[in-house]
């Protein structure tokens, strides 16, 4: 899991927060899931490796190369995991996530938000520079001059094209040529390939629709790499997709490179969208509160806005409705006369993962009921 075993020592300066010496007095514990103090992230390790297995099997047995996002944990132990299970390499959206992952011995680091202005590119030659196996992309002249200026190592670059989001990407495959050249009389920047990612589509909930739409965005990316490969350009990796569209990147066979993240630990909301692939992955993710107070009709628990991403809905609960109900409280709406007493502990499926996941400093592993680890979340907060 980690290259250090003692969670203590991987911890670090969090040992000293009295809720971390209590999870950590815990590990081991028969029971000690439900005795973590609360609000808690917790990972539920044998959902986990089923779902790395999974992903990492399926690319396997189609020839493509998986690359998971990082975004989704930020978690070097979690990436540990992801790597062992068969994947390449990571993905991050910023270079602070890049930075801590590699600092906690992640090394091969693809950055899939493009690099702008000499800031930003300054610290991707540094980490180059430190030995990292790092990737960039690119969708702008100036980016590719920035990067240029600053690179004094071998640093390898992709070409992000917008493939009908319209967030970040070259426009058209003119633009992407105009990019790729730049990249070309760089003398320590080489171009591998490009990037095309669909964030849009991740949650269309028929397949037949989402499939549909995978398909337009993959002809834009086409038309891209068709115009790069006719001027001797290399195009070799072509990376994108996500958990939603994992089965229709495969089946449309543009991708070479597969980046899904939250397929490892999932959501509510990719519950809710149809596809086999999507109904094969188990729920490995959950936010651990304490009931705090009960009336005749509902629960309050402490864990309100500030324990779970609130632009998804509201937490899953087989006990109730959830409701916020402010930064530190939501209620359960229920009154079930078996439901559970004052000071019990109760799980939640968090709305939205990765901002969820980005909101605590340690991910709780357990093994049924048992508390067996406690993983640091490096690159929490690192969006710069």
């Amino acid at each position: 899991m980690s290259t250090e075993t003692n969670p203590g020592t991987r911890l670090g300066a969090l040992t000293e927060w009295p809720a971390v010496r209590q999870a950590l007095d815990l590990l081991a514990t028969p029971g000690s899931r439900h005795a973590i103090p609360t609000p808690a992230a917790i990972i539920d390790l044998t959902a986990l490796n089923g779902n790395l297995a999974r992903a990492a099997e399926t690319c396997r047995d189609t020839g493509v190369t998986l690359r998971p996002h990082a975004k989704t944990h930020k978690c070097a132990d979690l990436a540990r995991l992801q790597l062992a299970a068969g994947a390449v390499g990571v993905c991050v959206a910023k270079l602070g996530e890049a930075e801590a992952l590699f600092d906690a011995g992640i090394d091969n680091i693809l950055v899939t938000s493009p690099i702008v202005g000499r800031s930003v590119a300054a610290r991707a030659a540094d980490l180059a520079v430190a030995g990292a196996s790092v990737t960039v992309t690119v969708d702008h002249p100036a980016g590719v001059a920035a990067l240029a200026a600053m690179a004094s190592t071998p640093i390898d670059v992709l070409v992000d094209v917008d493939v009908g989001l319209g967030r970040t990407g070259v426009p058209d495959p003119d633009a992407a040529l105009r990019v790729a050249t730049a990249i070309a009389a760089a003398p320590q920047l080489t171009m591998r390939g490009v990037q095309g990612y669909g964030g849009h589509w991740q949650h269309i909930g028929d397949p037949a629709d989402r499939h549909a739409a995978v398909a337009e965005g993959m002809r834009r990316l086409t038309a891209a790499i068709e115009l790069l490969d006719r001027h001797g350009h290399d195009t070799t990796i072509r990376t994108g997709g996500g958990t939603g569209t994992f089965e229709a990147d495969i089946a449309l066979g543009v991708l070479t490179e597969l980046q899904p993240g939250s397929y490892a630990v999932m959501d509510a909301q990719y519950h809710r969208i149809d596809g086999s692939w999507v109904h094969s992955l188990e729920q490995a993710l959950f936010v651990a509160a304490t009931v705090t107070g009960a009336t005749q009709h509902w629960l309050t628990v402490d864990a309100g806005l500030k324990a779970f991403a609130t632009d998804a809905g509201t937490p899953g609960s087989d006990i109730g409705a959830y409701l916020w109900y402010g930064d530190e409280q939501g209620l359960l709406l229920t009154d079930d006369p078996d439901r559970p007493a004052l000071g019990t502990h109760v799980e939640f499926i968090p709305p939205h993962c990765d901002p969820t996941i980005d909101r605590y400093d340690i991910l709780h592993v357990v093994e049924g009921d048992t508390l067996v680890d406690l993983w640091p979340i490096q690159a929490r907060g690192r969006s710069q």
